[in-house]
């Protein structure tokens, strides 16, 4: 009896002293997407904190701006919660639930969540608020509101945003493509951490791919034809004829005004209003690049070509 009870006091020990983040995810990761920046003081929202640096230390995590001389935003000291409050059948795994107490830009004691998508990114929310019993925290439905901070990060460096060309962009937004991220509808509320898709973009469409790599025959998306069209202040233009399978769809079709940037060449996101229903001559333009009620966001990297890697 004494040998199980030190047995259970020394297994208990060892839990307690389980990291919020392990190992394998622990160095360095960049911002691919930051939302709302404007807690962290970004005049920008959306972009501001795209590029930025997150340092992820055993208990740790500390997020610094974009640019060449990055400013300290925000620092989590975490201690990962005895009980795992984010669904189990929910979360793809590895996946943690801690307490953070913050400082910097934000401070206070919050909710950290972090978990890891099939496309290897790390998707990680900062909350106040304390889940429900009818609200259990799910890895795939994020959420917005005022007291959130969403970070999409990955291993790799994050290139500045390219000025935008028409024409060079014509050639740029050719070939494969892998969505990293996507968000349908509703403010990030779908990661789909657990989906992978691929298109082909060629110089008159956009295809979704299936697993044989066919076009797929598309439901409501930004898949059909389209036009590069003129850059609109820092944010690239394009005109998508949005295409649905026979029998209708949902959302909206034919002509929608639709903004795109370039960080680097292999990295592109694309923003689209599918709820613009006027005749296709009076449809405006959305102004952001993120998804809300209106707005599907797609975060895209391009596929390596063969032998290059």
């Amino acid at each position: 009896m004494t040998i199980l009870a030190f047995a259970f006091a020394f297994h208990t020990s060892l839990a307690a002293a389980e990291p919020t983040f392990p190992k394998n995810v622990q160095g360095q990761w960049h911002v691919l997407l930051g939302l709302p920046a404007t807690q962290l003081g970004s005049e920008d929202e959306d972009t501001g904190l795209i590029g930025g640096q997150v340092t992820i230390d055993a208990d740790r995590f500390t997020l610094e701006g974009p640019g060449a001389k990055p400013q300290k935003l925000l620092t989590a000291d975490c201690k990962l919660l005895a009980e795992q409050r984010v669904d189990e059948k929910q979360r793809p795994v590895p996946g943690r639930e801690a307490e953070a107490a913050l400082s910097g830009k934000l401070t206070g004691a919050r909710r950290l969540i972090w978990a890891t998508s099939v496309m290897g990114l790390m998707h990680v929310k900062i909350l106040t608020a304390e889940p429900t019993e009818r609200g259990r925290y799910r890895s795939n439905a994020w959420g917005s509101g005022p007291d959130t901070l969403y970070l999409v990060l990955r291993r790799q460096a994050v290139p500045p945003q390219s000025k935008h060309d028409a024409a060079a962009d014509s050639k740029r937004i050719l070939g494969g493509w892998t969505a990293v991220a996507h968000y349908d509808d509703a403010f990030l509320k779908e990661p789909r951490l657990t989906d992978k898709r691929t298109f082909s973009i060629t110089a008159e469409r956009i295809n979704e791919l299936d697993d044989k790599g066919q076009p797929r025959r598309p439901p409501v998306g930004f898949w059909g034809t389209y036009r590069i069209a003129e850059p609109v202040n820092s944010l690239g233009a394009i005109d998508l004829q949005l295409e649905s399978w026979a029998g209708g769809g949902a959302g909206l079709m034919c002509r929608t005004p639709s903004l795109y940037a370039f960080y680097g060449d292999d990295l592109l996101y694309i923003a689209y209003n599918e709820t613009d229903r006027r005749p296709e001559d009076k449809r405006t333009r959305c102004e952001r690049l993120r998804s809300d009620g209106n707005h599907n966001l797609f975060i895209l990297v391009r596929q390596p070509t063969e032998g290059k890697n």
